[in-house]
């Protein structure tokens, strides 16, 4: 616990009693009662009962913010053009936000997700609002969400802090709902669950999603959105389980996800992916760029093909 010295702190959005918390920590007057990974800490909820608030952009490892130090070690988050170019969208991912912190692109998202998703009639983790610190002149950003008592940890939703069966039902399910999102709602991204006691499993972290907006996207580019969104979320279960070398966990599971639009998927078609697509594709603009060989390409693999087809007519065909 300790005081960031900020110049300025202001919320949006967020309830005036819970900002009275998160105050008090950035302030150096209230403990967190756990850290959440490397930037974000659980509070105290104000009305109690085991609720609890979680701050993610609350400073880095429990400590302040690094103000000037930019997060550089997490995935790339890509646009891409018309004609499926990648361009690097900085604001969104992680080389946008300092070292403990968010950007602000990160925390807006973030909340305008979770407020599109619940109106839309999804069980989510509540966002109840952001805000931003300032410091030497430099600013930071902050999500705040409100953590029912009970909710799982994030270990506890990771194999093997959970079932087996359990693993392989979410990393399956979470191919529907990333797709339905896509197909039925224009809304493109990568995210978790958290459970709740009750079984529920609760949707979490939307600041990597994006409006699909037919003015600037084509076929093309939603697919390619679409499929690097489900490939990152699927690095995961892949990189983990290499590592786990679990004869419990299929070797395959990572491509689960895609059963849900491409039921007879197999590990060599997203291996193909993988190799001839995410490598030359998505990692960097590429140095030559050709637009027929992506199409083909595209085509060619069972995935994006299937990607392909159950794209909404709304978007331009190449």
């Amino acid at each position: 616990m300790q005081d960031q010295h900020l110049d300025s702190l202001e919320f949006r959005h967020v309830p005036d009693p819970c900002q009275q918390v998160v105050r008090g920590w950035f302030e150096g007057r209230v403990a967190a009662i756990a850290l959440d990974g490397t930037r974000s800490i659980h509070l105290p909820h104000p009305d109690g009962g085991g609720r609890v608030l979680k701050v993610k952009g609350a400073g880095y490892a429990g400590g302040p913010v690094q103000f000037g130090v930019n997060h550089n070690t997490g995935p790339k988050q890509p646009v891409f053009d018309y004609e499926g170019r990648m361009m690097d969208d900085v604001a969104s991912g992680w080389d946008g936000a300092f070292e403990g912190g968010a950007s602000f692109q990160q925390a807006v998202t973030e909340y305008r997700v979770a407020l599109r998703l619940t109106e839309l009639g999804y069980s989510i983790v509540p966002c109840l609002g952001y805000g931003r610190i300032a410091k030497g002149g430099h600013t930071s950003w902050f999500s705040v969400f409100d953590h029912e008592a009970g909710l799982r940890t994030d270990a506890a939703m990771m194999y093997p802090g959970m079932p087996i069966e359990e693993w392989k039902h979410l990393n399956t399910t979470i191919g529907d709902l990333m797709f339905e999102l896509a197909v039925r709602h224009d809304l493109i991204g990568h995210c978790w669950y958290q459970a709740t006691s009750d079984g529920r499993y609760l949707i979490r972290d939307l600041h990597p999603f994006r409006t699909a907006d037919p003015l600037t996207m084509s076929q093309i580019s939603w697919v390619m959105q679409l499929f690097y969104s489900m490939h990152i979320r699927g690095n995961a279960p892949r990189l983990l389980g290499l590592k786990r070398n679990d004869p419990l966990e299929p070797r395959d599971l990572h491509v689960w996800q895609y059963r849900a639009f491409c039921p007879d998927v197999t590990l060599e078609d997203h291996d193909e992916l993988r190799q001839e697509l995410v490598a030359p594709y998505m990692l960097a603009p590429p140095r030559e760029f050709r637009v027929e060989p992506l199409v083909a390409l595209l085509r060619r693999n069972r995935i994006t093909n299937a990607l392909m087809e159950a794209c909404p007519a709304k978007f331009a065909r190449f």
